[in-house]
């Protein structure tokens, strides 16, 4: 009976601990946080070095890097082996990144803390930084019903007549492109802060509309990320990017013919935008419901001589 007591004693105590342990680790996490502020690339675009600063009130210790290309996750490192990556509160600290690790502009990059905090963003916004808009906005007026549009991630690339494009290509800001920059493709941020998700289909269009001659507008039609059904899935919460490449819907398999890019033909102006949504709501009893929406872009793209 004796020994029964003791080891009864012995496992309260080693529960009591344990709980206490568990309970310092959450209390720590909860003091931790992260933010990544930069990220380097070699001439050759292979990611060389990431920036990571502590916003929080504890010190942290950063254990992985690794990247989401819309489709895998891949760690990186586990920088940790090779440095000592302790970052007090309030300072920041540059991590050199294994070589052979190219840079992808649609991917997302994440830092993540031996604690299991996580900071993410997409790397092109951390290479080439949030453009300053060339106009003036009211914060409090960033959407129209339920997609909110991130003014400060807006771009363009160049691309072929049949809308594909150098994954080694960079984006540039979008608000101004040269004339006669030939085919092109254009990147929105949105995020779906509605209670419900969305579905877009392939008549979704980004409409560049000329100041001086509105009847010359030019449209581009959604690349849609299902191949199979055409369109893009917005869940709710969650932050996208929208891509436009094509000069008119892209053509479902028994449609027939080919689809083609659109090419940048305006002379030198200042063009409105426009957005234009097609799709559906999925309502919260499992039915759908039609949505269409157009959103003035609140912005003006220059075409420019070069």
């Amino acid at each position: 009976m004796f020994s029964i007591l003791t080891g009864l004693l012995i496992a309260f105590f080693d529960y009591n601990l344990a709980s206490q342990e568990q309970m310092q680790i959450e209390h720590e996490r909860s003091q931790e946080r992260i933010a990544l502020i930069g990220l380097e690339k070699t001439d050759e675009d292979y990611l060389s070095k990431i920036h990571i600063k502590n916003t929080g009130t504890i010190e942290v210790k950063i254990r992985a890097i690794y990247v989401h290309n819309g489709i895998e996750t891949s760690l990186i490192c586990d920088p940790s082996t090779d440095m000592d990556t302790h970052i007090p509160p309030a300072t920041s600290l540059s991590v050199a990144l294994p070589s052979g690790v190219p840079f992808d502009p649609y991917a997302k990059i994440t830092a993540a803390t031996e604690r299991g905090i996580k900071t993410t963003e997409y790397e092109a916004l951390l290479v080439y930084g949030s453009p300053p808009p060339k106009w003036k906005y009211n914060p409090s007026r960033l959407y129209i019903g339920p997609l909110m549009l991130q003014f400060d991630a807006f771009w363009y690339r160049k691309t072929n007549q049949r809308g594909i494009s150098n994954p080694n290509d960079p984006w540039t800001p979008g608000w101004s492109i040269p004339k006669g920059f030939g085919y092109c493709e254009w990147n929105i941020t949105v995020m779906n802060i509605d209670d419900r998700n969305i579905t877009i289909n392939r008549f979704s269009s980004f409409t560049a509309v000329p100041n001086d001659s509105p009847s010359n507008e030019l449209s581009w039609y959604l690349e849609p990320t299902n191949q199979q059904s055409f369109t893009q899935f917005l869940p709710v919460n969650e932050t996208y990017n929208i891509i436009y490449i094509w000069s008119a819907p892209k053509k479902l398999p028994e449609e027939g013919g080919t689809d083609s890019a659109r090419k940048m033909t305006l002379p030198e102006c200042t063009c409105m935008v426009f957005l234009t949504f097609y799709g559906v709501f999925h309502e919260h009893d499992g039915t759908t419901t039609t949505y269409a929406q157009t959103i003035p872009f609140e912005a003006a793209i220059t075409v420019e001589q070069t």
